[in-house]
Parts: structure tokens; C-alpha cells; sequence
């Protein structure tokens, strides 16, 4: 799950090795998509659509809190789309940025926190307001922002670390579904955040305890010094947008 960035890594375990099958998978089944999209239209900014994305979560944490789960399941896989489509668009158009990545993962963060406030609102304005499923939303989105904290805080000391149960893939999966079948079992999404909250704080366990298995002394690990050749190479290949420190 977290590996020391000096060649020699622990074995990925299987969930991993399923996570990054269906990632580059998606990976290139929305490079297809973004270019018979933009076919018609010649190009975007990735940045708007980033930004869109961003938006229609808003919209959809507006329409769970007024219970309307249906539409609010709709909206929310249109813009959790968006967020998968930007990276894309950004490829398939040449306009591949760090800035662009960083956005990207910032706006993630919003959405999370937009789509959870809504719903914890939501269980608030109940006329019996059960305090289980709001600690639960408020507990998803501390569990959620620190699964990405805790990815990005370890590449920063030279691991890798995107292992653990749920990462951002998994929890838009999870949340959508909650949403989905909220029209028919209502207490769906109730079962849904409290399964965010505990899949999300074993997620940062997890991690925590796989990072601190990679540093044994403290110490970042020693990074080899690249070929003078290699090193040329690297700087001549085009940087790929920085996508969510939690993998999507």
C-alpha cells in the first residue's frame, strides 16, 4: 500500500493491484471519451470543467438536503464525471498543468465537503434528529480530507502511500449508491455515511501504520540519483496533470 520511493517496495497487495487495473482502465476509457467529445468543439479548459464539476456537487448537496435523493444521485455521478473527465481533457488537449492538478485536487476537497454538508443538514433538519448519522457525515469528511492529507504528507517524505480501503473512487461509489437507493430505503444513506466514516478512519490507519513501517528510523528514505541520461529524458517528457493526492 506505501512504499519507500527508493526501488525496493513491499508487494502490492491485491486490492491495490485491482484498484490500479480499474484506474487505467478509466484512465484511458475517459481519454476516448473526452476526444469524441471534443471532436465538435475543437477544445476546453480542463480548468471549467473542474470547476463545473465543483458546481453540480454543490447543486446536488442542495437537492439531498430537501430529500429530493434521486436527483441529487443523478447530479452527484454527473459531477464526480466532470471530476474524472478534467485530467482527461487536459491530455487529449496538451493543456496538462501542476497548477491545473492542485486545482483539481483542491476542488475535490470542496466537493467532498459540499455533497457530506448537504446530507449532514439534511439528517439536522429532521423533525427527530438522530445525532448517530450527523456525527457520522461530520466524521466522513475529517476521515476523508485526512486520507488525502496523509497521501500527500508521505510523498512530501519521499513514500508512496495509496493503499487502504477507500479511497476517492471507492467513497463517490459509495455515496452514490446511498443516494440511489435513498428514493426506495431511505435509511440507505444513513447506512452510507456511517460505512464513509468507518471505511475513511481505517483508510487513515491503514495508511499511517504502512508509512510508518516505510520511515523504520524516522528518516526519509535515500533517493538513488537518476542516470545523467535518465535525467535528460525526464526533463524532456511532457509532466502529466498532478491528479488527487487520494487516488480517484
Amino acid at each position: 500500500m506505501c512504499a519507500a520511493a527508493n526501488g525496493h517496495n513491499p508487494p502490492v497487495d491485491r486490492l491495490q493491484r485491482i484498484r490500479d487495473g480499474y484506474e487505467v482502465g478509466g484512465r484511458r476509457i475517459a481519454r476516448r471519451v473526452a476526444r469524441t467529445l471534443l471532436r465538435p468543439i475543437g477544445s476546453i479548459n480542463p480548468n471549467a470543467v473542474t470547476f463545473t464539476g465543483t458546481l453540480l456537487n454543490g447543486v446536488a448537496a442542495v437537492l439531498a438536503f430537501h430529500e429530493q435523493f434521486l436527483a441529487a444521485a443523478i447530479v452527484f455521478l454527473l459531477g464526480s464525471l466532470m471530476d474524472a473527465m478534467d485530467g482527461a481533457i487536459a491530455k487529449v488537449t496538451g493543456r496538462v498543468s501542476a497548477f491545473g492538478g492542485f486545482l483539481d485536487s483542491t476542488l475535490d476537497r470542496v466537493s467532498e465537503g459540499l455533497i457530506l454538508g448537504g446530507i449532514c443538514l439534511m439528517f439536522a433538519n429532521r423533525d427527530e434528529v438522530d445525532l448517530w448519522p450527523i456525527a457520522s457525515c461530520i466524521a466522513a469528511v475529517a476521515c476523508s480530507y485526512l486520507v488525502s492529507y496523509t497521501r500527500a504528507k508521505a510523498e512530501s517524505l519521499g513514500v508512496q502511500c495509496k493503499g487502504g480501503l477507500a479511497s476517492r473512487v471507492e467513497r463517490v461509489v459509495v455515496l452514490a449508491a446511498g443516494l440511489l437507493l435513498a428514493t426506495w430505503w431511505p435509511v440507505s444513506i444513513e447506512v452510507a455515511v456511517h460505512v464513509l466514516a468507518v471505511t475513511a478512519a481505517l483508510t487513515v490507519v491503514q495508511r499511517v501504520i504502512h508509512v510508518h513501517g516505510a520511515l523504520p528510523d524516522g528518516r526519509k528514505p535515500r533517493r538513488e540519483r537518476p542516470h545523467p541520461r535518465s535525467q535528460s529524458d525526464e526533463q524532456r517528457t511532457e509532466p502529466e496533470r498532478v491528479g488527487d493526492p487520494d487516488p480517484k
